[in-house]
């Protein structure tokens, strides 16, 4: 006979928990660059080419945007929410995690800043049938969110100048010092504790980065900023990327006696409180093991 523990949302006992969620919960994960063809259509591929850095960046100047991972969307999802759970992301990017939510039958809401990239999102998803709702807004305010309206915020932050988006009122990547963008990144923890339900969760994906030759903790500022925020650190995950370009960059990073970073934070937090969930409700496989 299973052991049973008390839950937070509802689980099989039954059921091992990789079948139940298709990957192990362990502190260091490493996405499955096959789960990239599973959800080729989730990424935005219009070819239209962008710069991703300044020509003047410290790191790999002139690259292409940045996707978030299609596989470790889906995984997310599988394990911090629930079928019809209610998602909001406060930047939502170039429309991964908006198509890989609506798929696994997440009702999405998303904010983007840039006028040019909303329409485009919105062009790519109406083209594969996707149900999201896009708001070409500010997302630290989410003015268009009521309060409680959450069962889980799932975003992937701008890294203040690393990457520079079209100039817009309220970019983040118009700032000029990274004390403003902290106090942005501030104002969007409060707003996130606002949305989200009791209980509620947010998963908060980010790294660190050097900026002017300053080292960006980035990931210790956030946890700092939502605890003051009011919200409660549930957990830290280590996600090892196989980037390219560190290797391109040991040259240089070595002279400087630093490291090449081949790694971000997955950052979950949770608001005060119970989550009403309900428990009758089956945990379905959601995806197949993409990360262990």
């Amino acid at each position: 006979m299973s052991k049973t523990y008390k839950k937070i949302l509802p689980m099989v006992d039954d059921i091992k928990v990789v079948d139940q969620f298709g990957w192990l919960p362990l502190s260091v994960i490493e996405p499955d660059r096959k789960s990239k063809q599973k959800w080729k259509n989730a990424y935005l591929d219009d070819g239209i080419k962008e710069k991703r850095r300044s020509d003047t960046s410290e790191y790999l100047p002139g690259l292409g945007f940045s996707e978030f991972h299609a596989g470790v969307t889906e995984n997310i999802l599988s394990y911090w929410s629930m079928d019809e759970s209610v998602v909001v992301d406060p930047f939502a990017g170039r429309a991964t995690r908006a198509y890989v939510s609506s798929k696994l039958n997440r009702k999405y809401y998303g904010y983007e800043i840039t006028p040019k990239t909303v329409n485009r999102v919105e062009e790519h998803l109406n083209e594969h049938n996707v149900e999201a709702t896009i708001y070409c807004d500010d997302g630290c305010r989410m003015k268009q969110t009521p309060d409680n309206f959450a069962d889980l915020v799932m975003t992937c932050p701008p890294y203040h100048q690393l990457e520079k988006y079209e100039s817009v009122d309220g970019q983040l990547s118009d700032l000029k010092t990274y004390e403003e963008f902290l106090d942005m990144i501030e104002l969007c923890g409060k707003n996130i504790n606002r949305v989200l339900k009791p209980g509620g969760f947010c998963v908060w994906v980010c790294g660190d980065w050097r900026e002017g030759g300053k080292f960006r903790s980035f990931h210790s500022d956030s946890i700092d900023l939502f605890e003051k925020a009011g919200l409660i650190t549930h957990d830290i995950i280590i996600m090892k990327n196989k980037s390219p370009f560190a290797a391109m960059q040991i040259g240089k990073v070595a002279a400087k006696r630093y490291t090449s970073k081949i790694h971000e934070y997955v950052l979950v937090f949770r608001k005060e409180g119970e989550l009403e969930v309900n428990t009758d409700k089956i945990v379905k496989k959601t995806s197949d093991k993409f990360w262990g």
